[in-house]
């Protein structure tokens, strides 16, 4: 399920019409590119891969048929991608960590919150994941969301050590015949679990088979991010500033000097690091908030 910011997306394989589901939400730039949900009021909850680096102005979030616009983006300083130790130059093996973001809107909603599972799926559990986007790959997207109804289990000898955190990772499958999972671009979408008779979110969609150089409906389990790990971000107040984003390019000049551009907000924290191409250099700039932090690399080399 892991995927740059704004790229296509793949909703359930296998996946049955989403039943009840008003506080799901649909990040949309010409189309569908990751999934969410309405935490509260003002907050949507999503991967921090979906959004990271993006300007809230270039993206809208969509909740029961409502276009709605996004002030700000937060996510863990921490988020990281993890490399495959077979592939570590393919990013579409790759893995991540601390994968969970908060879209803040700018209006607050009347529609229906998910709530947060206060204690996480036990292994066995029933759980109910939910997303939208391609459903095969000629690009078709449904009309609605779809979700795929699959068990909690442990998945320690399915992907490497280097690639899965336990304590931060939740593994699902679907046991039965239908093989129902999450494909790229469902990313953060809801894993739920029932509690108190109705729904509730225990788990963000971030990645899953294509770790292991599977297709979409080939498996194995899907991997989610565990909310509780972030109960503070999810839960508590917002940081004082949001994840920073470049509102220009970043260049080095023929001196070799790296030129960072403009960002916001402009209280980030800059580095600056080169990079070589062959025989070429170029630089990469990372801005860093206590909502988040990004990367930009030069758009030309000398």
């Amino acid at each position: 399920m892991l995927a740059a910011a704004v790229l296509a997306s793949a909703a359930v394989f296998h996946g049955t019409p989403a039943q009840n589901a008003p506080w799901f939400a649909s990040l949309e730039q010409g189309g569908a590119f990751c999934s969410g949900s309405l935490i509260a009021p003002d907050r949507v909850l999503t991967a921090a891969h979906c959004v990271q680096g993006s300007s809230p102005r270039n993206f809208q979030v969509h909740i029961a048929g409502k276009a709605l616009n996004v002030k700000g983006i937060y996510f863990p300083r921490s988020y990281r991608i993890i490399p495959s130790p077979v592939e570590p130059d393919v990013y579409s093996a790759s893995a991540s960590i601390d994968d969970m973001a908060i879209v803040v809107l700018k209006a607050r909603q009347t529609t229906p919150t998910l709530p947060i599972a206060a204690t996480p799926p036990a292994l066995g559990e029933a759980t109910t994941t939910v997303g939208i986007g391609t459903i095969n790959p000629n690009g078709e997207q449904p009309d609605d969301p779809l979700q795929a109804t699959q068990q909690a289990r442990d998945c320690s000898g399915i992907y490497p050590k280097q690639l899965l955190h336990p304590s931060r990772h939740l593994c699902t499958q679907d046991p039965t015949a239908a093989k129902a999972q999450a494909c790229p671009g469902d990313s953060g979408g809801p894993v739920m679990v029932t509690r108190d008779g109705q729904l509730q979110v225990a788990g963000v969609v971030t990645w899953g088979g294509e770790t292991l150089g599977r297709e979409c409906g080939e498996g194995p389990a899907d991997v989610s991010e565990r909310v509780l790990a972030h109960a503070s971000l999810v839960n508590g107040p917002l940081p004082k500033s949001v994840a920073p984003y470049s509102t220009s390019g970043v260049r080095i000049d023929r001196h070799g000097r790296c030129h960072r551009g403009a960002w916001f907000p402009r209280t980030a924290r800059f580095k600056i690091r080169s990079v070589r191409h062959g025989s070429r250099k170029g630089c990469i700039v990372r801005a860093s908030t206590p909502g988040g932090w990004a990367e930009k690399a030069s758009y030309n080399t000398v």
